[in-house]
């Protein structure tokens, strides 16, 4: 196909067929066909049946016959029985499970949705168990064709005391199954019409038996690809020699050569316009490939596009894509309720009560969109972000008691935290309820965080709601009790087997899967993620009976399922004139195979014509990315509005060690928050010994004259209340505090000496801030806290505590200037001190690191170069990247500003 040109879409097969036998069958009733019935296995196929016989009738205006699935048709039978509901009978079979310890809890859930999924196939396949155990364990050692043993004879007794046990309660209602065969069999006794299926070729045992029983009465005709008169030479015989159907050749080679002999020209010819097979080199490379495809037909003017979703990874990605391009797709396969961020709220909510609120789990909670919707947003995110500033500050890792202790007085903080804790109690974890009453709990607690809001106004939301109330409803009249986990695990079941459709767009392209493609016309498809794990894929697996044993007992097994995705999928092939067949090539650097049926499909092709089906050279356009070049040393200028205002010491000091370090932690504010800790660092740790020394002080500013054990006791008291904390989160923190404690001695020591000097303690943890007068009328304000001041008589000291030796902090006060902390707290101080120094409190012989030059020069020297280099920004200054190692080493800039990348 060239150009924009469309392939018309031929009418399906089967389809005609059918129109041609109805019209003829039903000609003394024509124009007026509404009194017969036409099953379809999807609604799908509704309209495209009644144009094909509207033309195959020859009339201008045709009433077309009733369409309809059987299992709608039979829905809409009254039978006057109440049905019982799936999670009813769930809890029912979990119940007994229970009871009966016949396996771990953990494991109930699981087992009691098996034994139900299994317990409908026994009903609607009209399998009848016998009525004793032991003829049963004989049907099962028949079937397994092995000796009784206890694994046997355990399934055995499983299965059948839960089907005789269940099969006798259901307190006056039916189970689906059982109620779809009364529909069947009241459906069958008020027969009065025509029936005609077409292109059901998947029907159980309870289905043939309706027809075969509705046929008493009336007609019943059935349509499907078997009755359909194969053309030999055409696409239908090519997959049947290329697929091997019975009572031909078994060697591929000979029904390649036979096929040519009465098909000297492909029915595939011109590969790429009917089928191509196109292998990508990874998720994303075949996800492009779909988008493009798609955008190609769109553009040609194609107005049915199917994306057959073998692979969901690969249909998320194509969407993703798509909807980028402003391409809005009708998604019939939907999503996984779980995997909705609506079900995430919810869930994250759970996880807190698992949690003890957890940092992390409330954070997520707590930014959500859909929680505390009542609320003005700006309000909540300040609230919000208060929390998570005071949680990282002081590194508080559960319990809202805790984060209650943190809030104070900030009202908004406040009331999220009580919000939580009122919710909290409406799911007591201890006590032990019924199904529908945790559902009521979560309704209610969901109420209180203002959830239900944000859900109403979402699709996935609201469905989510109506799955959360209408379970709640269902098991009202359950009463066994469930501890909490027991309920969270059904309740993840519940919203991993839910699934979500929107069905707010209508779109040319429809995502879906291969069952719903039956009896649909498309102009062009494609099958996204066709390799051997998708397609035909393994299917459900069942924990009870394997294949051999399931089809013995007349249960539908893998080879049934198998053979009916085969013929869904030549069906497509056949009705469709444009199709695209898409997997990964190549997995995690390994190959990745083809689908069995297409890879057989190509190999046939080959041997028949000497001509593949796949393109393995189709490359999708890509966005190329010109790689940016580097500079050696970044130098970004300040726009004036973003030179701050206010400095911090530690800023200074940022500034001076790498101005780019600078520009993107206090300019940008790309500073990294606070990590909380589950264990006590050495930032920490720090912190811990500047509050034990201001909390002491404040009680003994003076310790001359004082029992020294007494100080000491005195001291270890206040640090062992301060490190509690720590030491319950983690117990390896003991380990600083008796660091800590090892420096006690050192410390009360060293103060005393310092009395003796005639120095005392005047005040500590100062915050002070100093204005800096700026050329403009500009102004910069320093600002800092201030660990210590000391006096004596009219002179003043101010003094930093530092948690490193001495020696160390000797070498970064050997180049005066270089640090700027000890300058700029004397600048704060207000005026000039006497003694500016660093305490070494990290090991037994504390003492003091004074500076090297007179702090008075040094102070107005930085407060020159600080007003130097501030007027410089607004004067449009670069702000280069120094490159030092020394600064690098620990900087979390280093990624921005690309170091390791700079140009040699």
């Amino acid at each position: 196909m060239s150009g924009n040109a469309l392939r018309p879409s031929a009418a399906d097969p089967l389809l005609s067929a059918a129109a041609r036998e109805i019209v003829a069958l039903e000609r003394a009733r024509l124009p007026n066909l509404s009194g017969v019935t036409v099953l379809l296995p999807n609604l799908h196929a509704a309209a495209e049946f009644g144009r094909i016989l509207r033309d195959t009738a020859g009339v201008d205006t045709l009433l077309l016959p009733r369409f309809a699935t059987l299992r709608s048709l039979a829905e809409q039978q009254d039978t006057g029985r109440a049905r019982l509901p799936v999670s009813r009978r769930q809890a029912m079979i979990y119940r007994a499970l229970r009871d009966k310890d016949w396996f771990r809890e953990g494991d109930l859930w699981h087992v009691s949705a098996e034994l139900l999924r299994l317990f409908d196939e026994i009903t609607l396949s009209q399998v009848a168990l016998p009525s004793t155990y032991e003829a049963f364990v004989h049907l099962l050692e028949q079937a397994y064709r092995a000796r009784s043993g206890l694994p046997l004879q355990f399934e055995a007794r499983l299965v059948h005391e839960l089907w005789h046990a269940m099969s006798a309660r259901g307190e006056g209602a039916l189970d689906d199954a059982t109620l779809y065969h009364l529909q069947l069999a009241q459906l069958a006794d008020m027969a009065a019409a025509p029936l005609y299926t077409v292109g059901l070729n998947d029907l159980v045992p309870m289905e043939s038996a309706f027809f075969a029983l509705y046929a008493r009465s009336c007609p019943v005709r059935h349509f499907s690809v078997a009755a359909i008169e194969a053309d030999p030479a055409g696409l239908t015989g090519l997959l049947s020699a290329a697929w091997g159907e019975s009572g031909q050749s078994e060697h591929l080679h000979d029904r390649a050569s036979a096929f040519r002999d009465i098909a000297s020209t492909s029915p595939l010819s011109g590969r790429h316009e009917r089928l191509c097979l196109c292998g990508a080199n990874s998720l994303e490379q075949e996800a492009e490939t779909v988008a493009f495809r798609v955008g190609q037909w769109l553009a040609q003017g194609k107005t049915a596009i199917a994306v057959v979703v073998q692979d969901r990874l690969v249909a998320r990605r194509a969407r993703a894509l798509l909807e980028r391009a402003a391409v809005l797709v009708t998604d019939e396969t939907g999503w996984t309720l779980s995997t909705t961020s609506a079900s995430t709220v919810v869930m994250r909510w759970l996880d807190n009560l698992d949690s003890r609120f957890h940092y992390q789990d409330l954070l997520d909670l707590l930014k959500s969109p859909f929680i505390f919707t009542a609320w003005e947003p700006a309000r909540r995110r300040h609230g919000v972000y208060r929390l998570e500033q005071l949680i990282r500050k002081h590194s508080v890792v559960s319990h809202l008691m805790r984060y209650r202790a943190l809030a104070g007085d900030e009202a908004e903080v406040v009331e999220l935290l009580d919000a939580l804790g009122e919710a909290q109690k409406l799911l007591e974890k201890r006590k032990r309820r019924s199904l529908a009453e945790w559902q009521q709990g979560l309704l209610a607690s969901l109420d209180v965080l203002q959830i239900r809001g944000g859900l109403q106004r979402d699709l996935a939301g609201d469905q989510l709601l109506q799955l959360l109330e209408r379970l709640h409803l269902e098991l009202a009249q359950d009463a066994t009790a469930f501890s909490y986990s027991e309920w969270r695990q059904w309740l993840n079941q519940q919203l991993e087997e839910a699934v979500f459709r929107d069905a707010s767009i209508t779109s040319p392209v429809v995502f879906t899967h291969l069952a719903a493609c039956r009896l649909r016309r498309f102009d062009g498809v494609v099958i996204a993620g066709a390799d051997a794990a998708h397609l035909p894929g393994r299917g459900r697996e069942s924990v009870f009976f394997n294949q051999a044993v399931r089809a013995q007992l007349g249960l539908p097994d893998r080879r049934a399922a198998l053979e009916t995705e085969r013929q869904n999928l030549a069906s497509l092939l056949v009705a469709c004139p444009e199709v695209w067949v898409t997997w990964q090539a190549r997995k995690n650097g390994e190959p990745n195979p083809l689908s069995p049926w297409f890879e057989r499909l190509e190999i046939f092709h080959v041997l028949a014509y000497g001509e593949g089906l796949k393109d393995s050279g189709f490359q999708p356009p890509a966005i190329s990315f010109q790689p940016a070049v580097l500079a050696a040393h970044p130098a970004p200028v300040l726009p004036e509005q973003l030179v701050p205002a206010t400095i911090s010491a530690s800023g200074y000091n940022s500034l001076v060690a790498c101005p780019y370090q600078f520009y993107a932690r206090h300019a940008l504010r790309l500073n990294e928050l606070d990590e909380v800790s589950t264990a006590l660092e050495k930032r920490d740790y720090g912190e811990y010994v500047h509050d034990i020394l201001h909390r002491f002080h404040l009680v003994y500013p003076i310790l001359s004259g004082q029992d020294t054990a007494v100080l000491q006791q005195v001291l270890r008291d206040i640090s062992k209340e301060v490190f509690t904390r720590a030491i319950e989160a983690d117990f390896v923190s003991h380990a600083w505090a008796l660091r800590w404690d090892a420096s006690i001695p050192g410390y009360i020591a060293w103060q005393l000496a310092r009395e003796l000097e005639g120095w005392r303690w005047q005040e500590g943890e100062v915050e002070r801030t100093l204005d800096i007068p700026l050329a403009g009328e500009r102004q910069l304000r320093l600002r800092g806290r201030l660990d210590r001041v000391d006096s004596k008589g009219a002179a003043l000291a101010v003094l930093d505590y530092k948690t490193q030796n001495a020696e160390g902090l000797k070498k970064k006060l050997k180049q005066a200037g270089e640090d700027v902390q000890l300058p700029c707290y004397a600048l704060l101080l207000g005026e000039m001190p006497q003694q500016a120094a660093f305490v070494a409190v990290d090991e037994e012989d504390v003492g003091q690191v004074e500076a090297a030059e007179d702090i008075a020069v040094l102070a107005q020297a930085n407060r020159v170069r600080l007003r130097d280099m501030f007027d410089a920004l607004y004067r449009g200054a670069s702000l280069p990247a120094q490159g030092i190692s020394q600064a690098c080493e620990y900087c979390e800039m280093r990624g921005l500003c690309r170091k390791d990348y700079w140009n040699a």
